[in-house]
């Protein structure tokens, strides 16, 4: 088959899972924030510290996806769960945002249309998000 330079790349997925799409992503992030509201915060933060154990936020486990190892595709337990959300896509990401005047944050989200769907905070951690 004849190389195409407008043809868009197959992506490759050696374990056979079926990666989150961007839609799906942002979804997330609106329930998350949705139920955090609702929830006060700390319902949301109890929430997260049993639904980390599955590699999942609250909003994750509602919509059936998972985050995974980017190599193996084995999702992560509470402490890399933990790792990815309090400190890379939160406290990191908040010094980093007002460190570039909001640059960052568009940077980050804009990123999950690139290579499996991967943010910043993804490529740092190691990690993809997944359905179950």
């Amino acid at each position: 088959m004849p190389y195409s330079p407008t043809a868009p790349p197959i992506p490759v997925n050696p374990y056979g899972f079926i990666l989150v799409s961007a839609g799906g992503r942002l979804g997330a992030r609106l329930l998350d924030g949705l139920l955090f509201v609702v929830t006060l915060g700390i319902g949301w933060l109890i929430w997260s510290c049993v639904t980390w154990a599955n590699g999942q936020t609250p909003a994750k486990s509602l919509l059936g996806h998972v985050i995974a190892d980017v190599h193996t595709g084995e999702a992560f337990g509470w402490g890399r769960t933990a790792f990815r959300e309090i400190f890379l896509d939160g406290l990191l990401a908040w010094l980093l945002d007002a460190v570039t005047c909001g640059i960052y944050f568009w940077v980050d989200a804009f990123m999950v249309f690139g290579d499996r769907q991967r943010t910043l905070h993804d490529r740092m951690a190691g990690s993809i998000v997944r359905h179950v």
